[in-house]
């Protein structure tokens, strides 16, 4: 006989199941089923969804700071600023700068350096625009000085990606600039050094040998104040700042040489003028020099701009020279190049002679005061120590 199934529903206990329970609880049980996987699954995905977000703002937020085009040029601002110019470089250029025979690096690293960035005062670093292809942005490095806006521009290119979400930058080369620091006027004698200035701190020599020309070159990483002054017992010039800015060019090709010096360098003029100390020094040696002609009791003395010539005789011990009022020597100040740097201009005097004439022929005797004025030319020579006047008497 063929199998029959009893479909009743049961108990737990194995008896048939009262007022169709068993239709509820499998029921209750399904819908149980339904309620629990539907939540988990919901939350996966929004906890997928709210990572992804997440992610994406995080990866944007690190492309905006750490791996952002301004980042590296604030890194190459810091190492300039702790002094440490071989970072800078590395950081600007793929290679070691080649400088021009001479050139000194003083302005490189430690104090000067770290001097020469502080003149700058606040940096604002902020991005500029993109070239067309999106491969290369410019950083813009703003600063004041004495008052004056000025600014830096750099070049930020794209070199790739790091764990496929972050930009990689690197700075476009920085060529290494070429600041000269001139004496100027100089005087020729003053040319045969030694002759040292204080360039951002240092005693820098600017002559160092006879017959050089003067002035030196010292390589300078952009941005950067220069400033230098010279001080001696007879020649200064006063302090003078020059900024030393830089502006990307657009399309700069990296493979080029822009590590050489750039090819027209900048000049910082030193104003040289006299000190106080030059007419005190030249108006003391017209002073000796004019001593030594009154003290002679001739009529004639040796080498002097004044004299007295007559037929009668002299007493030599009658005869006294002075000089009327107190003569004193004007130096030109230092002139513009070109011209004779050191004169000084022709003194106007006047020679007062006292003496007792006799008469040859009557034997009378009478006493002569002669005034004769006088015009003194003198050369000078001044160099950072020493000062020569010397007077021109035929």
């Amino acid at each position: 006989m063929p199998e029959v199934r009893d479909d009743t529903a049961t108990g737990t206990d194995g008896q048939p199941a009262k007022d169709g329970s068993g239709e509820r609880d499998a029921g209750a049980s399904g819908n149980r089923r339904r309620r629990t996987l539907g939540p988990a699954w919901a939350w996966w995905g929004g906890g997928a969804a709210l990572a992804l977000v997440a992610g994406g703002i995080a990866i944007a937020t690190v492309n905006t700071t750490v791996y952002s085009p301004e980042a590296q040029v604030e890194d190459y601002l810091a190492a300039l600023a702790a002094g440490e110019g071989g970072t800078a470089v590395a950081l600007a250029s793929s290679d070691t700068p080649e400088l021009a025979p001479g050139t000194a690096t003083d302005l490189l690293r430690g104090e000067p350096l770290i001097s020469g960035m502080a003149a700058l005062g606040e940096l604002t670093v902020s991005t500029g625009e993109e070239t067309a292809d999106g491969r290369s942005t410019e950083v813009l490095v703003g600063y004041t000085v004495d008052g004056e806006e000025h600014s830096t521009t750099f070049m930020v290119e794209k070199a790739g990606r790091d764990w496929l979400f972050f930009d990689r930058w690197r700075m476009a080369e920085v060529p290494v600039q070429s600041v000269q620091v001139v004496p100027t006027p100089l005087p020729a004698e003053a040319a045969s050094g030694p002759l040292t200035a204080s360039v951002n701190g240092i005693q820098a020599p600017l002559v160092t040998e006879q017959g050089q020309t003067p002035g030196r070159s010292f390589a300078v990483l952009p941005p950067m104040v220069v400033e230098a002054g010279f001080e001696s017992t007879y020649l200064q010039a006063e302090p003078t700042r020059l900024i030393v800015d830089h502006t990307a060019a657009e399309g700069t090709d990296t493979e080029a040489d822009a590590t050489e010096p750039s090819s027209d360098p900048l000049t910082l003029d030193l104003a040289l003028r006299y000190t106080d100390s030059v007419s005190v020094e030249v108006n003391e040696q017209l002073d000796r020099f004019l001593a030594g002609c009154t003290e002679q009791k001739v009529l004639n003395p040796a080498g002097c701009p004044m004299g007295y010539d007559t037929v009668n005789r002299i007493p030599p011990e009658s005869i006294t020279w002075s000089l009327a009022g107190d003569p004193q020597a004007s130096v030109h100040a230092l002139p513009a190049e070109g011209d004779d740097p050191t004169a000084v201009a022709p003194l106007e005097a006047e020679a007062i002679l006292s003496l007792s004439e006799i008469d040859l022929m009557t034997g009378e005797q009478r006493t002569v005061e002669h005034r004769e004025p006088f015009t003194l030319e003198a050369d000078l020579t001044v160099t950072p120590e020493a000062v020569r006047y010397t007077p021109n008497v035929p």
